[in-house]
């Protein structure tokens, strides 16, 4: 039920990405001939007016079908005969769309279910303790964002308590999702130095504070990637790899990590996905071909240069960067199929 949960968000948060493009393709009466939910091959489809609009066999995509979008058509009516300013807004309004969906994600989370905030620790509030960091390599069967309850039966509030308790502890009792486990901690040492808790509390907005933390937290999220994108070029550059603590991963791993957030609570989950729906604006936004922002790119050189540029050069260039689009999504997948099922 999880995996099927998290498809169906996927599929949403394409739908509505593609629903951006749709939206000001009609605005700005460019002739769309099919909106697409999946990959083909398609399933079944239905014309509505001039648009076919189908459901397709491969749920991780979508598509919008407009006349002159691919090639150069002489029709009033075509993509290619809008001017460019139009043509761009059609392109970026998808991008802007998963911006849109991740700010109502994130003002929502915050209005209705409250965001994690650090309690002090002689603070008298209503708190528990989260697991925040887990030293590498460390095999003890707590995860991060597990909660703590209990160490030898005894209820811990505060980051000192729960120092003290563990230092001659036997068990500790972490709540994690639904389920409340417990964990043999009497052949560990002592986890305090291998663990880091922190004492937190749900602080839960008003309306005007939940849509400010929608727009920060999205602005937030999207510098991040940008610097981690930085980071693991310059790491490629130089040899040095990926920064400590980044990893590079695919749809199975992403998969995995939603399940696990919708395990916890529907909030946790929902602000996985607000995350993943910036991430997915902060991709297509980059000037790669094939890519909204790649097409953003070649309407860029169009304008500067007075002329586009010509349609078997513009096709092949992304024919190419699609392939390694497609090539590059095979091996991550091939590498976390490897990491993440086979062991």
């Amino acid at each position: 039920m999880s995996i099927v949960v998290v498809i169906i968000s996927l599929v949403l948060l394409i739908t509505l990405h593609e629903l951006g493009h749709f939206y000001f393709a009609k605005k700005f009466d460019v002739e769309v001939e099919e909106f697409g939910i999946g990959i083909p091959p398609r399933l079944f489809g239905k014309k509505i007016g001039e648009t076919i609009y189908s459901v397709n066999l491969l749920p991780l995509g979508g598509f919008v079908r407009m006349v002159g979008e691919d090639e150069k058509v002489k029709n009033p009516r075509s993509f290619s005969e809008k001017p460019i300013w139009q043509r761009a807004i059609i392109l970026i309004a998808g991008v802007v769309s998963f911006w849109l969906v991740a700010v109502f994600i994130f003002a929502t989370v915050s209005f209705g279910w409250g965001f994690m905030t650090e309690v002090p620790e002689e603070a008298e509030a209503d708190s528990f303790l989260f697991v925040n960091f887990i030293e590498e390599d460390f095999e003890n069967g707590f995860e991060i964002q597990d909660t703590i309850k209990r160490v030898n039966g005894r209820e811990v509030v505060t980051v000192n308590e729960f120092k003290e308790a563990v230092e001659d502890g036997e068990k500790v009792t972490i709540v994690r999702g639904s389920e409340e486990k417990e964990i043999d901690i009497s052949e560990m040492g002592n986890i305090a130095d291998l663990i880091e808790v922190r004492r937190v509390a749900m602080e839960r907005m008003n309306g005007l504070e939940a849509a400010s933390f929608g727009v920060s937290q999205t602005v937030n999220v999207t510098r991040l990637q940008a610097g981690g994108l930085w980071m693991a070029l310059r790491g490629a550059v130089t040899g040095e790899g990926l920064p400590e603590g980044m990893e590079i991963g695919g749809p199975i791993m992403i998969g995995g990590m939603a399940v696990s957030a919708l395990d916890r609570s529907l909030g946790d989950y929902l602000m996985f996905v607000g995350i993943i729906a910036t991430v997915l604006a902060f991709m297509n936004i980059l000037p790669i071909p094939a890519l909204d922002g790649g097409r953003l790119l070649f309407l860029l050189v169009e304008k500067i240069k007075g002329g586009p540029i010509p349609q078997e050069v513009e096709q092949k260039i992304n024919a190419v960067f699609f392939l390694l689009l497609i090539s590059l999504m095979l091996v991550i997948t091939a590498r976390d199929f490897y990491l993440y099922i086979m062991h």
